[in-house]
């Protein structure tokens, strides 16, 4: 017999996972009503984008990756250009590239770029093994959500029960110059973004978020019936955990 308990309590009100309130703002921001009026409220504009993109636990670097792997000159040239700008990132003048690493850490059906430092070992240490640790940091990293707006990038980093961590504000900011250098065009940019990185929290969070989870919740209930499920999974997190 299944277990039942009278004191059960509906998940939507005690859910703590980041993803899952990510996914009703994702909702929200899509939301046509009223001529974009979320999407509009949440980026302080006055009047709807011609176009815009949003994506969601955006691993960019990894497709990008992946998306040109079939192909091994356009893979090489991928990495190598990563590399470089990693070396600028962490201030390292020597470092190989990719394509000057011994031949089964830059071969792809061998060596997932996550894993060279694992597999080199000693081959890679000091400086060297930084600017693959970072590498290996931005195919695990996945910001919480990215606007494509205009001529301006915005890349959103959101948490719902901890403060923000200052490494994974950095490790972010330097994902946001490699998307803004090296794959603009993948994200529908004629030309290298301005990139700014923008933060979504309780308003408890350390630092303060520049958007709170009470800001999102106040724009859904403009937009959405008190029914609606996006707003009641809102509306119930900011009742446990802002203060009124």
């Amino acid at each position: 017999m299944p277990h039942s308990t009278d004191a059960a309590l509906d998940y939507d009100g005690y859910n703590r996972e980041e993803r899952y309130i990510c996914s009703h703002l994702f909702r929200l921001l899509h939301e046509p009503k009223d001529d974009h009026l979320a999407l509009k409220k949440f980026l302080g504009l006055s009047s709807r984008p011609d176009s815009f993109r949003i994506y969601a636990e955006v691993a960019l670097i990894r497709d990008a990756y992946f998306a040109r792997k079939p192909n091994r000159e356009d893979v090489n040239q991928f990495m190598n250009s990563l590399v470089r700008i990693v070396m600028e990132q962490e201030d390292v003048r020597d470092c190989p590239l990719y394509t000057e690493l011994p031949p089964h850490l830059c071969d792809g059906s061998k060596t997932h770029p996550k894993q060279i430092c694992q597999k080199a070992g000693r081959e890679l240490e000091g400086d060297k093994g930084r600017v693959y640790g970072s590498i290996q940091s931005m195919f695990n990293a996945k910001p919480d959500l990215a606007i494509c707006i205009g001529d301006k990038l915005l890349i959103y980093e959101a948490k719902l029960t901890l403060d923000f961590d200052s490494e994974q504000m950095k490790r972010t900011t330097n994902i946001g110059e490699v998307w803004k250098k090296l794959l603009f065009l993948d994200l529908g940019f004629d030309s290298p973004p301005s990139v700014q990185i923008r933060t979504i929290g309780l308003s408890s969070c350390k630092p303060t978020p520049e958007i709170s989870w009470k800001d999102v919740g106040r724009i859904a209930e403009a937009i959405y019936p008190e029914e609606d499920r996006t707003r009641s999974v809102l509306a119930s997190i900011i009742k446990r955990n802002e203060a009124e």
